[in-house]
C-alpha cells in the first residue's frame, strides 16, 4: 500500500476530458459510435478540462454532495444488482469535473468500474512499468477532485472485475485471486489465490466468488469477508459457451446463473429450486422486493417470482451492430419498468407484463443504470442519458478510447456519472462545472 498525503498532487495524473486515448489494439468498432453531428455530444462543447482545488468551495459541496448520495458498492449498486441510483443525475450536457488517469497511453492500459462509496472512489487501473513490464493498482481518490487518498499496488498487470466496498472492504476479483483491501486505508486484509473469475458479489459479510472457468464444474465459493475463510463450496452446472455469473443475494438467498438459474441458502450453499430455461443466463440476476430478472441467450428477458414461479419471457429488440457476440443485458428495474441494452438498443419493458413501453438505438452495449428520470448507458468510449417515460435523447459524451475489455459500467452518485473510459472521467451537469 502507497499512502498519499492529503494534498499530494504529485502522486495523480488529472488530464483534460478532451482527447482521452485509450490502449490500441483491438479496433474501436466494437463500442464505437458512428460518426455524426457534434449535437447533444460532450455537452455544450467545452473541453471538460476543469480541475476544482481540493479547498474550494466547489469541491467541498460536491463532496458533501457525494457523501450524502446513496453509494454505488457493486455491480448496479449492491447484492440484487436492481440498477437504481435512487438519487438524481444529470438531465443536460455534462462537462468533466475531473479526469483521472495515471497509465501511459499503450497496450497495457485498462481501468475498471468503479465503487462510488461516502464520496470515494475506488478504482483499480492497470498501465506499463518500464520498458516491457505492467502492474494493476488499486486507487482510492477523493470523488470531488480526483485526488489520490491511497494506492495498492498488485505486482504485473492482470484483468480485473467490478469494484465491491462493502462493510469497510474493497474486494476485487484480480488474475484469478479475490483480494480484499481495508477501505480507509488500503491495506491488505487477506488474500484468496485459486482460479477465480474476475467479478464477485458481496453481502452480509460473505463474498461470493466463482472457482472458475477451468474447473469441471465450476463451483461458486462463499468466503467471510473479515477472514477470508471458506464458508461453503457448490458444484455448478456447466455449459459449452456459458461460464455461470456473479449471483444476486438477496434475503440470504443467493440467485445464481449460468446454464440454469438456480436459488441456493446463503447459509449452506443448499439448492432451494433451479429453473432451465432451455438457453443460458448471461448476466448477473436483476432481484427486486419480488421479483427476479434474468437475462437470456436467445435475445429474451425471463421474469419470475422469487420462489422460481415463471411470470413472463419477452424478446427484446435486436440493434444489430457491434461484433455479434453482445448478448441481452442484466437489467435495471425502476417504477415498474425493466430498461436493458441488446447490442446497441435500448428498450424499456413493463416489469409485471414484460411488454414494450418504447425502444431506441444507442451508443451503449453495457447494463444500464436508472437515476430518477434518466437512463443511463455505457459502452467503449460513450456513455449516453435517455428520458426514462420516452426514450428520448438528453446528452451524450464521448472519448477517443479505442479498445477495453469487460463489462464496465458508468455509475451515478450525487448527480455525477463516474465513467470508466481512457480514464475515469467525474461528469457532471455544464452548468454545475461553469464558474
Amino acid at each position: 500500500m502507497r499512502r498519499i498525503r492529503c494534498g499530494d498532487r504529485g502522486r495523480r495524473d488529472l488530464l483534460s476530458a478532451a482527447g482521452i486515448a485509450l490502449t490500441t489494439g483491438l479496433a474501436g468498432c466494437l463500442g464505437a459510435l458512428e460518426e455524426d453531428d457534434d449535437e447533444n455530444e460532450n455537452g455544450n462543447g467545452r473541453d471538460g478540462d476543469s480541475e476544482p482545488d481540493g479547498d474550494s468551495t466547489e469541491a467541498a459541496e460536491l463532496r458533501e454532495t457525494l457523501a450524502a448520495a446513496d453509494p454505488y458498492r457493486m455491480h448496479q449498486y449492491g447484492p440484487g444488482h436492481v440498477g437504481n441510483a435512487g438519487d438524481d443525475g444529470p438531465t443536460a450536457d455534462v462537462d468533466a469535473v475531473w479526469t483521472f488517469r495515471k497509465g501511459d497511453d499503450d497496450e497495457y492500459y485498462e481501468i475498471g468500474t468503479p465503487a462510488v462509496v461516502d464520496g470515494t472512489v475506488y478504482v483499480p487501473e492497470t498501465h506499463s512499468v518500464g520498458d516491457d513490464g505492467a502492474e494493476t493498482v488499486v486507487y482510492a481518490v477523493d470523488g470531488a477532485t480526483g485526488e489520490v487518498e491511497w494506492e495498492w499496488p498488485y505486482p504485473r498487470g492482470t484483468t480485473f472485475g467490478s469494484t465491491v466496498v462493502a462493510e469497510g472492504a474493497v474486494v476485487l476479483g484480480l488474475g484469478g485471486s479475490v483480494v480484499a483491501l481495508e477501505a480507509d486505508a488500503g491495506t491488505e486484509r487477506w488474500r484468496l489465490e485459486r482460479d477465480f473469475s474476475d467479478s464477485v458479489t458481496v453481502a452480509d459479510g460473505t463474498v461470493y466468488a466463482i472457482n472458475t472457468t477451468y474447473a469441471d464444474p465450476p463451483t461458486l465459493v462463499a468466503i467471510d469477508l473479515e477472514t477470508g475463510r471458506e464458508r461453503w463450496t457448490v458444484p455448478l452446472a456447466d455449459g459449452a459457451v456459458f461460464w455461470p455469473t456473479p449471483p444476486a443475494v438477496v434475503d440470504e438467498t443467493v440467485y445464481q446463473g449460468g446454464v440454469e438459474l438456480t436459488a441456493l441458502s446463503a447459509a449452506d450453499g443448499e439448492q432451494l429450486w433451479s429453473k432451465d430455461f432451455g438457453n443460458a443466463v448471461t448476466g448477473p440476476p436483476t432481484v427486486t422486493d419480488d421479483a427476479c430478472y434474468v437475462p437470456l441467450g436467445d435475445g429474451t428477458v425471463a421474469a419470475l417470482d422469487r420462489d422460481g414461479t415463471k411470470r413472463w419471457r419477452q424478446p427484446v429488440e435486436y440493434g444489430g451492430r457491434g461484433s455479434g457476440m453482445e448478448f441481452v443485458t442484466s437489467p435495471a428495474v425502476a417504477d415498474g419498468s425493466l430498461y436493458v441494452t441488446n447490442a446497441f438498443q435500448l428498450t424499456a419493458l413493463d416489469a409485471e407484463t414484460g411488454s414494450a413501453h418504447w425502444t431506441t438505438e444507442t451508443g451503449g452495449d453495457r447494463s444500464p443504470v436508472v437515476a430518477d428520470g434518466a437512463v443511463y448507458t455505457s459502452g467503449l468510449n460513450a456513455v449516453e442519458a435517455y428520458d426514462r417515460t420516452d426514450g428520448s435523447p438528453l446528452w451524450r459524451y464521448r472519448t477517443d478510447a479505442t479498445s477495453s475489455s469487460g463489462e464496465k459500467l458508468a455509475p451515478v452518485v450525487g448527480g455525477t456519472v463516474f465513467f470508466p473510459s481512457g480514464g475515469l472521467h467525474a461528469l457532471r451537469g455544464a452548468d454545475a462545472t461553469s464558474d
